[in-house]
């Protein structure tokens, strides 16, 4: 059962007893109304005689008590928080804080940005109100009025929305082995991993070549290293200490180790694009026109399209194209600490093996019907790829593991269907159509 929170009644009846009193002075009052905004409303200046109004706006902030602090009789204090404070400085239209005392039914205000101006009153973080000078009452609303029209600015005013909301990140915390194994080598990669087939028909390739030695997390005296490199010459050192050893080289080669270790854990699902620098799942459709990936994670059991048949071919034979999801994947450190950052999109072929000649053609469109909510989902299979752990019956890539970031809190936002209102009608019904393409 829905209900009316003490607080809600209370800011109500502040609104309408403060849109009363100043239309009688020829001011009309905007509320924003459901949008939790930084400003309860905007005056607008209006004729009295003529009712024309003048699209002139100010910003008003309602706060509506019971109580008034620390009041002598002359003066009482009003406490605002700190982001409240932010927000009304770094506002683009004038604003005034109107305070109004439900019980006796007064109304003071004052212009904030004019009462901030004095270092005193900015440093004090308080805001002290005259009873008499700063009330706004039947004989007070002329004078109120010819204030607001000197400060007043022309043209429309879009409200600030704050709304506190939680920000999705893209970025995955990334979990590595402590120390990494140096062995010497006098082959190129070519020449070790052909040493490497000798021993295994589908060799690991989560390793580089860096200055006459292999590096990896791998054990370098394993068997399988036995014809790549000297199993005399192992060095076992810290992971920290080694990228940073050689300044910007050989953090750039940590990346590329990395990656490589990004490719071994995802090897049974994903294919990696050397020239376009992207991972995407293989196309192995068979008999079905789709494959399906289905997750557990926090938000519960999902599933999600990540390779799909689109139309037909003119001779019949089979789907025009064939789309697979994808990922950019990038490294970065971050306080100490290493993320890498999931930059969905997706990859194009003819069959589910060979790119298709209209890839970029493909790629404008569907980013122009996407939404929000889709890349949102995007991400949200990625995340649950990347961080699937093993189990008794399922291998887990040892070397390179990752964890989800917390949604970061934020006190600004815009509703999405604002965004949506904003787009032409012929935009907006294209999108709604093309949202079939992402239909599971």
């Amino acid at each position: 059962m829905k209900k009316l929170h003490p607080n809600q009644l209370l800011g109500e009846e502040g609104l309408h007893l403060f849109a009363s009193r100043v239309l009688n002075a020829g001011i009309a009052f905007h509320p924003t109304g459901p949008l939790d905004a930084g400003v309860d409303g905007f005056l607008e200046l209006r004729d009295r005689e003529t009712g024309e109004v003048r699209a002139q706006y100010i910003a008003a902030q309602l706060k509506t008590t019971d109580h008034l602090a620390e009041d002598s009789g002359e003066s009482f204090v009003f406490r605002p928080e700190q982001r409240d404070l932010d927000y009304w400085q770094n506002a683009n239209v004038p604003v005034i804080l109107v305070v109004i005392h439900r019980k006796s039914g007064l109304v003071f205000w004052k212009s904030i940005q004019t009462y901030l101006q004095v270092p005193e009153n900015k440093l004090s973080r308080k805001v002290i109100f005259n009873r008499q000078s700063d009330a706004l009452t039947e004989e007070t609303v002329p004078r109120f009025a010819a204030l607001v029209s000197d400060f007043a600015r022309p043209g429309m005013v879009v409200p600030s929305v704050r709304s506190a909301e939680h920000l999705e990140t893209n970025l995955l915390r990334a979990s590595f082995p402590f120390r990494i194994n140096l062995a010497a080598t006098e082959l190129n990669m070519a020449e070790v991993r052909k040493a490497l087939l000798l021993r295994d028909e589908f060799p690991p390739n989560d390793w580089i070549i860096h200055d006459g030695h292999i590096v990896s997390f791998r054990d370098l005296e394993d068997p399988l290293f036995e014809k790549a490199c000297d199993h005399g010459n192992v060095d076992v050192i810290e992971t920290e200490e080694w990228f940073n050893s050689g300044g910007e080289i050989t953090r750039r080669l940590f990346v590329q180790l990395l990656n490589r270790c990004l490719g071994e854990r995802t090897r049974e699902r994903l294919v990696y694009d050397r020239f376009k620098k992207y991972f995407f799942f293989k196309g192995k459709l068979k008999k079905r026109d789709r494959v399906i990936y289905t997750f557990l994670d926090r938000q519960g059991a999902g599933k999600r399209s990540v390779v799909t048949e689109h139309g037909k071919r003119l001779d019949g034979s089979g789907p025009a194209y064939v789309r697979h999801a994808a990922f950019y994947p990038n490294f970065m450190e971050i306080d100490g600490d290493w993320y890498l950052s999931v930059d969905p999109t997706y990859h194009f072929t003819r069959d589910g093996f060979l790119e298709d000649n209209y890839a970029a053609e493909h790629l404008t469109k569907i980013k122009m019907i996407e939404t929000n909510s889709n890349v949102r989902g995007h991400l949200r299979l990625w995340r649950a790829l990347l961080t699937e752990q093993g189990d008794m019956l399922k291998y887990e890539y040892p070397y390179l593991s990752f964890e989800v970031v917390d949604p970061l809190a934020h006190e600004f936002g815009v509703p999405d269907e604002l965004w949506g209102n904003r787009e032409d009608s012929e935009t907006i019904k294209a999108r709604k159509a093309g949202q079939v393409e992402f239909d599971l």
